[in-house]
């Protein structure tokens, strides 16, 4: 984003492409475009807003990879329900005679969405995590059958007993598309594994760990020329997993783990010692069943916050002080003691993605 006017070929100003692009955010327009280049608008996992811009070419080829990867082919009409922060373009390019796109905007509350859902009665259903869930628990709440041929989560980290509930809800398996300003990275196979779109990108690696199970994406993109993408390593935490039955030999990825930001890095002595979300997660989750939504934030240096959302209400002092014990037992493991652990609300505002665990320990690099 430092360099977006010299790097970018299209001759678009950092300054014009995010005026357009808030200018869109406060209108809810999400049509504009400059010169003919689609401008979009990254949520900011990493806390960074970043511009991203499409030509016609790159918006067709995108098109014909979600067509392919995602969407699928279908002489039968279809319509997508799409649950996002911001329309754009680039997803309105997907519409056709046999596939109706409906864009449900995020920044409306849900509960104002739900009698529209259930009236159109989609095909597929498009959200991120934290948006199909509740979806998935106003299905359960009202005790009405989804009938989806297709879920794709998109946007946030699908952690396992996300999947596992909207599975169980939804009656279908659920895909996956990894996206982010950098462009389509990857999607899920018919075997349900998540390969790299490395047909066209090509995705260096950098180990994060001795087991080289951890790394980081070094992304060139072969197609993409507005705004050329060579050699970026995204900071996105990646486990490479074992070949995949679907005749795809892309690489598969068995997790998506999150952002290196919110590695939770103590000192001791003159060694690092990193505490990866995945640990954070498992920890909460061993200490009940009965936990349905979390957020653990480090906020200091020997401080967490614990938000938790629970089946019965009753129960959330008991969770939180078996959550309390769970993650001082992980941290004793790494000799880390005296660890502060404090409940706290969740205050998220649903334009952001959701993490379950955050770092906003400034001096944690």
């Amino acid at each position: 984003m430092e360099n977006f006017d010299s790097i970018n070929t299209v001759g678009i100003k950092k300054e014009e492409a995010f005026a357009l692009a808030q200018e869109s955010e406060k209108s809810r327009d999400f049509a504009p475009a400059i010169r003919g280049i689609s401008i979009g608008l990254s949520s900011g996992t990493s806390g960074n807003r970043g511009i991203f811009l499409t030509s016609k070419r790159e918006k067709e080829l995108w098109v014909a990879a979600v067509l392919d990867r995602v969407i699928g082919i279908s002489w039968k009409k279809r319509k997508v329900a799409f649950f996002l922060r911001a329309n754009n373009n680039l997803y309105e390019a997907v519409q056709s005679r046999l596939l109706a796109f409906h864009f449900f905007d995020i920044k409306i509350p849900l509960t104002n969405h739900f009698p529209n859902l259930i009236d159109l009665d989609p095909d597929i259903l498009v959200g991120q995590p934290s948006v199909l869930v509740a979806l998935a628990q106003h299905y359960v709440r009202i005790g009405k059958k989804a009938d989806f041929t297709k879920v794709v989560s998109v946007a946030e980290v699908l952690e396992e007993d996300q999947r596992d509930f909207l599975t169980q809800v939804f009656g279908c398996n659920i895909s996956q598309v990894y996206q982010c300003t950098e462009g389509f990275l990857a999607y899920t196979c018919r075997e349900g594994h998540l390969h790299l779109n490395e047909d066209w990108l090509e995705i260096e690696k950098r180990y994060l760990d001795d087991s080289k199970t951890r790394f980081h994406p070094i992304i060139t993109d072969y197609l993409r020329s507005s705004q050329p993408v060579v050699r970026y390593e995204l900071n996105d935490i990646l486990h490479e997993g074992p070949p995949c039955s679907c005749g795809s030999k892309s690489t598969v990825l068995s997790k998506i783990e999150g952002r290196s930001d919110d590695v939770f890095r103590f000192e001791q002595g003159n060694a690092a010692v990193d505490i990866y979300p995945d640990f954070i997660r498992r920890s909460v989750l061993l200490a009940s069943e009965d936990i349905v939504n979390y957020r653990v934030t480090r906020i200091g240096e020997k401080k967490l916050s614990v938000f938790l959302e629970v089946l019965k209400p009753e129960k959330r002092e008991m969770l939180f002080q078996r959550v309390q014990k769970e993650l001082k037992v992980l941290f004793s493991t790494y000799g880390i003691e005296g660890m502060e652990i404090i409940k706290a609300d969740l205050n998220h505002n649903p334009m952001n993605k959701f993490k379950r665990v955050k770092n906003e320990y400034s001096k944690n690099v």
